[in-house]
């Protein structure tokens, strides 16, 4: 394994977390992965399964940051037909011991099996793709969210691509959860993202007041004011707007 290789890669999501960017789109991040697990493409894909919804943000080269969104509930369609029955694709939800598991294609079948499937001759091989690499990440109840690394036609991930994966899983957890909770305070001032800091540690008005040289009463309009920003009405409410990531799976 990179040993190497993988301390690069977990210092670019380190300095990913302070960019105004998603994360995994910061300069350095896509490369730092490509190097590390060899792929033609390398997607973010968020998976609804049940309503058959699916969102992927392209990382790889040529067309980094583009997203696509796939809401078609067509019975026909050859992803959602195959989705559930290829166990490759859909262990995170069918197997509980699994939903943390970084997974190759080939830990579930050989290649001739793969290729007999109906998810590869009808989609993936169509689409030129192959055999992928699943890291499977937390996200919102009921989405299956992964990072699939997208191999050539007839390449093959290797043990050693597994292990640097499994090493760079918490690294890009944390970046995701990181950049949620940036997102969901865009709309609010240094001042407000302060104070519902502290109001998440579990500080009461008076506390924050005493600690940050206010008044009371100017804590309770400030606080009053946050949570008209976020669209809330108590304390706990905005805590769990500002912390989106608390209901991650």
């Amino acid at each position: 394994m990179d040993l190497a290789g993988v301390i690069r890669a977990a210092e670019a999501l380190r300095e990913a977390r302070s960019s105004d960017r998603s994360g995994l789109l910061a300069p350095g991040v896509a490369d730092s992965l490509q190097r590390l697990v060899p792929a033609v493409e390398i997607n973010l894909c968020e998976i609804d399964w049940r309503r058959r919804r699916a969102r992927s943000l392209g990382l790889g080269p040529g067309w980094r940051g583009e997203a696509a969104d796939d809401d078609d509930e067509d019975e026909s369609d050859p992803f959602w037909e195959h989705f559930w029955p290829t166990l490759s694709c859909s262990y995170t939800e069918r197997i509980g011991r699994l939903r943390d598991e970084v997974t190759t294609t080939d830990d579930f079948c050989s290649t001739r099996q793969w290729h007999s499937t109906g998810m590869y001759t009808d989609y993936i091989g169509p689409s030129g793709g192959d055999k992928s690499l699943i890291m499977p990440l937390p996200g919102p109840p009921g989405i299956a969210r992964r990072l699939v690394f997208f191999g050539e036609p007839g390449q093959s991930f290797t043990s050693r691509h597994k292990s640097a994966a499994s090493l760079l899983q918490p690294h890009i957890a944390d970046t995701l959860r990181r950049h949620a909770r940036r997102a969901a305070t865009l709309c609010l001032t240094a001042r407000q993202r302060e104070l519902l800091q502290l109001v998440s540690e579990g500080h009461t008005n008076v506390a924050i007041a005493r600690r940050l040289g206010l008044s009371p009463a100017t804590v309770r309009k400030h606080l009053e004011n946050t949570f008209a920003r976020l669209d809330v009405t108590s304390r706990t409410e905005a805590v769990a707007k500002i912390r989106p990531d608390s209901a991650w799976d």
